[in-house]
């Protein structure tokens, strides 16, 4: 399977040809494809390279793509092997700031009035600068005392990621296996695989007691370390390839898996896991993943 290389953002004439300049002078041999038409505000143009790349060049090759990224607002993601949508097999998704936008945790911590107290930890332990574990212990135990009819609320608020009714739409008609990884709880990751039709879900379990949280949790943490592991495991009950997974996340706790997938995708992520991960996409929300499959944007339209 061949490598490609997908750009996505407003992208003129003129940086096509700068590009594929730069592609040539790299000795990269390439086929470019358009998969966005006029009817969309923005461009995708694929370039299918005619050879795989050794480590050593496909690692200088991302870091040269991601610096490329960081200064024209144009994604460059770099895919060692193609992926189509039609050869399914298993898509698994961090929840928080991936599916939806919110860290479920800090939307709790509002309605106990620590807000800004919570949402600093979770912004750290997102970027990698403390543990998970540590920092998802200490902040649920403020949530100690907050009753538990406030959560269908805190849902009811929440605005799911750009793009999930029509990546989750594709994924289900091609018969993709999708399931949800997620270090926040099992009460909004259950709306959410409801709302899309997936598959199945991991998450961490709220212990409450006479309809109060006590700021416990019940069963293994989900952290980066059990994401992996639920992958693999994931990958062995459905009998999956494992050139046919792709795992999508944003924060440092998803690294594990997003590199252990055939195609990891990070989406919106923060700059240590832009730089970690595999293939770090901000142009578009999470349809953006059906152009990494190939998709172009009539057979998008199509099936939506």
């Amino acid at each position: 399977m061949s490598p490609s290389i997908t750009l996505i953002g407003r992208i003129n004439e003129a940086y096509q040809i700068t590009f594929g300049a730069w592609l040539s002078s790299q000795s990269l041999e390439f086929c470019q494809t358009r998969l966005s038409d006029d009817s969309d505000n923005f461009d995708v143009f694929r370039y299918d390279l005619s050879a795989p790349l050794s480590t050593e060049v496909a690692s200088k090759l991302k870091d040269a793509l991601l610096e490329k990224a960081n200064v024209t607002g144009i994604d460059h993601v770099l895919q060692l092997a193609t992926h189509t949508i039609e050869d399914a097999g298993l898509a698994v998704f961090d929840m928080d700031s991936t599916l939806i936008k919110a860290e479920v945790m800090d939307e709790l911590a509002v309605e106990m009035g620590i807000g800004e107290q919570i949402s600093a930890v979770t912004a750290s332990a997102m970027r990698g600068e403390i543990d998970f574990t540590e920092s998802f212990t200490q902040r649920l135990s403020l949530l100690n005392g907050l009753s538990s009819e406030v959560m269908d609320s805190v849902y009811e608020r929440i605005v799911h990621m750009d793009g999930i009714k029509v990546l989750m739409s594709a994924l289900n008609r091609f018969g993709w296996k999708t399931a949800i990884l997620s270090g926040g709880f099992t009460y909004f990751a259950d709306r959410v695989k409801a709302d899309y039709d997936m598959t199945e879900v991991h998450a961490n379990v709220l212990e409450v007691v006479d309809g109060v949280l006590t700021g416990k949790h019940i069963g293994p943490i989900v952290d980066g370390i059990r994401k992996e592991t639920l992958l693999t495991s994931l990958v062995e009950k459905y009998d999956v390839d494992w050139t046919k997974t792709i795992a999508c996340g944003d924060g440092a706790n998803d690294l594990l898996m997003l590199n252990r997938a055939s195609l990891g995708v990070a989406l919106h992520a923060k700059p240590i896991v832009r730089e970690q991960a595999p293939s770090p996409i901000s142009y578009l929300g999470l349809d953006g993943i059906l152009y990494l499959l190939g998709m172009t944007s009539k057979q998008i339209r199509d099936i939506n």
